[in-house]
């Protein structure tokens, strides 16, 4: 009798609670809008526009998540956010989409990609101050540059910022998105009418440079001064102000071609030119160079020898900033060659020699 009375009191407290619950929608209609962004992925030197085509492509990989912000034109802070991770590709390109909740009114909207490794964001919940950057280099990479040790004879001083290089910031910034009553789920559009479109903020750079004497070359790094270090991302206005160098790897190689290494072709032996040279390359990506009258674009290559002594060579390049190479492709074609010094004599195993001989004499006990 005891157990049907609990039972028959628990069956009331359910169904009380069953006639106290509201069942509400997951999403409010009224307030969900659909939202769709296109990423724009042809990027000179990396997916497109090569130097040579059979040189090894820098790593890229497509965006994993694209974070889509209203905010208040007024104040430029954000009101409303999410994370589109759907990907999908049709006949205009790659896009992402999802749904954001906001309610009616007009705002000003902007979409980055947030995976990215080294680029990084500051201020991401304002419109107006969202900026991009990259951090500093690691203090054990920053001592092995010869070129900016007091030997290396760098002109950089103390308080010179050395970053990362750029990996790319797809971005769409739109001022002005009405967003009107509606009872039922509709599309948030620009304000001619279209989805969004994102570009990338960073350039990347294809740069070369023709050496001598590879073979003794163990190891390889440049540091690129004259930089902008950061980019407020919605108006795309590089920070002149904020003067960086920028390092990144070279890959050096031997006898034979290898990973960002390669033989150099008929039409790019000038006359002078030595004999047992390779060519040198990689891709880097920037916000973009400051003026030259502010700052001088020095390039300094740091190798390590297989001898175990450093070497380093700066190479002013401003006028190559100037070819149209660089204006229409964003090639920096050096036509410098540096030549790396043999290994001195002693470098490659002992270098016996006969000198005096001193007596001595020594008690040995037996």
């Amino acid at each position: 009798m005891r157990r049907v009375i609990v039972r028959l009191i628990a069956a009331i407290a359910v169904l009380a609670a069953a006639l106290s619950c509201e069942r509400r929608p997951l999403y409010d209609l009224t307030n969900t809008h659909y939202v769709r962004v296109y990423v724009d992925e042809e990027l000179l030197n990396v997916t497109t526009g090569f130097y040579d085509e059979e040189n090894n492509r820098p790593e890229y990989q497509s965006p994993q998540v694209i974070r889509i912000v209203l905010a208040d034109p007024e104040t430029g802070a954000m009101k409303a956010d999410r994370y589109l991770r759907n990907r999908h590709k049709d006949a205009k390109g790659t896009y992402y989409d999802g749904f954001v909740i906001a309610d009616p009114g007009i705002y000003d909207v902007y979409a980055y990609n947030f995976d990215t490794e080294a680029t990084l964001i500051r201020d991401a919940a304002n419109y107006d101050l969202i900026t991009a950057y990259t951090n500093e280099i690691a203090s054990h990479l920053r001592s092995k540059l010869y070129s900016r040790s007091r030997s290396g004879g760098s002109k950089a001083g103390d308080d010179e910022r050395i970053v990362y290089d750029a990996d790319h910031l797809f971005v769409s910034a739109v001022e002005g998105v009405t967003i009107n009553y509606s009872d039922k789920l509709d599309t948030l559009y620009t304000p001619e009418g279209g989805y969004f479109e994102a570009e990338s903020v960073v350039k990347s750079y294809y740069i070369q440079v023709k050496v001598k004497g590879m073979k003794y070359v163990s190891s390889a790094v440049a540091v690129l001064g004259g930089m902008a270090g950061s980019v407020q991302i919605t108006s795309r206005e590089v920070n002149y102000k904020d003067p960086v160098s920028i390092y990144f790897e070279m890959t050096p190689g031997g006898e034979s071609e290898s990973a960002g290494v390669r033989a150099v072709k008929a039409d790019e032996i000038r006359e002078g030119d030595p004999e047992d040279m390779l060519i040198m390359y990689t891709t880097f990506g920037t916000f973009g160079k400051i003026p030259q009258e502010s700052n001088p674009l020095e390039l300094s290559f740091d190798f390590m020898t297989v001898y175990g002594k450093p070497y380093s060579e700066t190479i002013e390049i401003a006028p190559v900033f100037e070819t149209e190479d660089a204006i229409l492709r964003q090639w920096l074609l050096i036509e410098k060659v540096i030549e790396i010094p043999e290994p001195p004599k002693s470098a490659n195993g002992f270098d016996p020699g006969l000198k005096e001989w001193n007596e001595e004499h020594i008690d040995i006990i037996i």
